[in-house]
């Protein structure tokens, strides 16, 4: 969306486009992600948010099994259910990447030209790289929770889900609401 609000002509033009030619390692990143950032990671947020659901039933239905002693459906679950985790990691690395280098280029958010289109913007990748790092950060907090002390906090599960809910759902509004604003300007 940032090549969206370029186009538009609102401030986020400030001279970029000169240091992006400038060849660096981050310059091209930022403008690899500014283009095509959203693309790829409503792209990731779909797949794992597919395995997710097929993972479900199978975790609900493994563990029915289980207690009758037949955990391969368990397992199955589990192993799905990894790659749903691992897809999610994925796309929240990569928006805390992208988040970092649009604030490292445009600076803090919110402080455009104050347009629906900028505010709109600021919005949902504020609201993205927030759930990118909750998750994240609360992956690791889970993991340490757990190596130290064996257990982890009810409230910390609960907010790692969450998480992991919002994360690919800001992502799929984000790029409809990207679609949409595509489809008024053409027409």
């Amino acid at each position: 969306m940032t090549g969206d609000l370029s186009e538009s002509g609102s401030p986020s033009e400030d001279g970029r486009s000169a240091s992006s030619r400038s060849g660096s390692r981050s310059d091209r990143a930022y403008t690899w992600l500014s283009r095509n950032g959203l693309y790829v990671e409503a792209g990731i947020s779909v797949v794992a948010i597919a395995i997710g659901a097929i993972a479900l039933p199978l975790l609900a239905f493994g563990s029915l099994a289980a207690i009758g002693g037949e955990t391969s459906i368990l397992t199955g679950g589990a192993a799905i259910a990894l790659v749903c985790v691992v897809l999610l990691i994925g796309v929240a690395l990569l928006l805390l990447v992208h988040g970092y280098l649009e604030v490292s280029r445009r600076g803090v958010p919110f402080t455009g030209d104050g347009s629906a289109r900028a505010l709109a913007y600021d919005g949902m990748r504020t609201l993205e790289t927030v759930a990118a790092g909750a998750f994240v950060g609360g992956l690791l907090a889970v993991t340490g929770f757990a190596f130290s002390t064996g257990e982890v906090p009810t409230a910390l599960s609960v907010a790692v889900a969450a998480a992991a809910v919002v994360l690919p759902v800001t992502l799929l509004v984000h790029a409809v609401g990207r679609f949409v604003s595509f489809v008024l300007d053409a027409g």
